[in-house]
């Protein structure tokens, strides 16, 4: 498995390392918007900055972006925080879809350090 996943009090942070399929994310995702304390969440930070190479097909990101949808009437008070390396081009394309479908407020980041000051989430 190329990612986990860490709850905590206000959010949940997921990290990815190496190559990361497209299937990864649903599969993450699925597991999130499925467990009970998903209604209480505030933020999503998604941390990509460790992820070698991400491979994801359109139809992937639009079921993703379906998820959210779905996901989103159970509780649409999350943020979202995407943490890519710039040279992330199939990442971008990604968050990028996200950032113009996603019911939530989606935000990319390049640091760590940034996106955990916009969710509020503190270590």
């Amino acid at each position: 498995m190329a990612y986990t996943l860490e709850w905590e009090t206000k959010g949940v942070y997921w990290e990815y390392s190496g190559t990361i399929s497209g299937k990864e994310i649903i599969e993450a995702s699925t597991k999130i918007y499925g467990d009970p304390r998903f209604d209480s969440l505030r933020y999503k930070l998604v941390d990509f900055s460790a992820a070698e190479e991400v491979l994801i097909s359109e139809d992937e990101i639009k079921l993703i972006t379906f998820q959210h949808a779905a996901a989103s009437k159970s509780n649409a008070r999350i943020k979202n925080a995407i943490v890519l390396t710039k040279d992330d081009e199939r990442g971008k394309l990604y968050a990028g879809y996200l950032v113009k479908s996603s019911p939530w407020e989606v935000r990319i980041f390049d640091h760590l350090e940034e996106a955990n000051n916009w969710v509020g989430r503190l270590i």
